[in-house]
């Protein structure tokens, strides 16, 4: 309980610091304040909004396309005409080969006195 009582108050006192102790003529705020209001900085801001913007659009897209062809798959219905059976063979075989394999165990060599031990000389 104490433990976060000084937690709070050394973060009440860091935002206290931020917010009202100058750095130079400004405090730390402004200076952020300052920085964000120049042209470069709304630049750069419009900039990752429109990259944003697109990587939304195509994440969306491709989304709704991978929602498209679970519901095709889970149809049969839809495919009795043969349409899409090459594409869904190689969507197998791929799941396939990426699945993960079994590795084989390791087999314990066994000391026995049909094989006699060499030291390697």
């Amino acid at each position: 309980m104490a433990k976060r009582i000084f937690q709070g108050l050394v973060l009440l006192f860091a935002l206290y610091a931020f917010v009202f102790m100058p750095l130079g003529k400004k405090s730390a705020l402004e200076h952020i304040r300052a920085i964000l209001g120049t042209t470069a900085a709304k630049e750069a801001a419009s900039e990752v909004k429109g990259g944003v913007t697109r990587l939304v659009k195509r994440l969306e897209s491709e989304a709704r396309k991978s929602t498209a062809d679970g519901d095709s798959r889970l149809d049969p219905l839809e495919h009795d005409d043969g349409e899409g059976a090459d594409e869904r063979k190689e969507a197998d075989e791929l799941r396939e080969a990426e699945a993960p394999r079994a590795t084989p165990k390791r087999r314990l060599q066994t000391l026995s006195s049909e094989k006699p031990a060499t030291d390697g000389l």
